[in-house]
């Protein structure tokens, strides 16, 4: 008789032939201990590209999504989930091959609900994804401790949840494109238990590494960040946050850009305010087109 498995993983994917398979080859790549049974599901969010048919030889169970988003699903493949421990990680995303074991670790304390692991950069050859990387936009460390107004929760990048308690949170709310997996932690917590840190679950994250993608994911944080504030102000502690120091960095940015052109010695770094203002104006722009649509003050 098969033993039912102990975790499923769950990998949505669209239009990204080359990146899932990757992803999924790490994934199906996982040392476990012997006691430990897997299944993988992959959840196919609409491709075109041929995605579908290049993973009909894997050894994982096919979903299929029709409404877009990475909220949606997900919540494909935690209800098609069998195991009562649901890991996730995305399809641009790369576990190390000890990742799964250090991410179940913490699960043996039944009030742990949810974990995190570590998230580094896949790929810095381009500096946009150096800069990414610097930031620490996606330092899973940061976000369990909390940062700027932020409550602490885990990326859903590298993350795993009991399914009963993903499922009596409602899952993730399908209406959010980004900060759902905050959303989502923020709600299982209501109803009690702990997330946990675990820096030794490592994935690699494909970052954006052109100007082009690099603006429009700014902008996703930015829209994403107000429109989670608006539905969880009051867990931020203050009504109307405003990043001062953004605002004050993004009015004297040309005169950064000129003055790091001339005083650093490398490349990256005279670029580096160029980075700079691409970010912070497209995230910027993101939260004032999010508190607009939102009705909230979060610039």
């Amino acid at each position: 008789m098969t033993r039912p498995p102990a975790v499923s993983v769950v990998v949505p994917f669209y239009n990204r032939r080359n990146e899932v398979a990757r992803c999924l080859d790490a994934v199906l790549a996982q040392q476990l201990p012997d006691a430990v049974t897997m299944e993988v599901v992959a959840v196919d969010n609409g491709s075109t590209d041929g995605t579908r048919d290049l993973l009909a030889s894997y050894p994982v169970r096919l979903v299929d999504c029709a409404r877009r988003g990475p909220a949606a699903a997900r919540n494909a493949g935690i209800a098609a989930a069998q195991a009562p421990i649901v890991a996730l990680t995305d399809s641009d995303c790369v576990p190390a091959p000890d990742w799964l074991a250090h991410l179940l670790t913490p699960f043996s304390d039944p009030a742990v609900i949810a974990a995190g692991g570590r998230i580094e950069a896949l790929s810095m050859r381009r500096g946009v994804a150096v800069y990414f990387e610097e930031r620490r936009f996606l330092n899973q460390e940061k976000l369990f401790r909390g940062s700027y107004c932020y409550p602490p929760f885990v990326a859903t990048a590298n993350a795993a949840f009991r399914r009963e308690v993903i499922l009596a949170a409602g899952g993730f709310d399908e209406s959010l494109r980004v900060g759902e997996d905050a959303d989502l932690c923020w709600r299982a917590l209501d109803g009690g238990g702990a997330i946990a840190y675990c820096p030794r679950a490592l994935v690699r994250h494909g970052h954006r590494d052109t100007y082009r993608e690099f603006f429009r994911q700014a902008m996703a944080y930015g829209e994403g960040a107000a429109r989670v504030y608006a539905r969880h102000r009051q867990r931020f502690g203050v009504r109307r946050p405003v990043d001062w120091e953004n605002i004050i960095y993004l009015a004297r940015v040309p005169l950064e850009i000129l003055l790091r052109a001339v005083v650093c010695q490398t490349a990256y770094k005279r670029r580096s305010a160029f980075y700079d203002a691409i970010w912070r104006t497209g995230f910027t722009l993101g939260r004032w087109r999010g508190s607009l649509r939102n009705r909230v003050a979060y610039f």
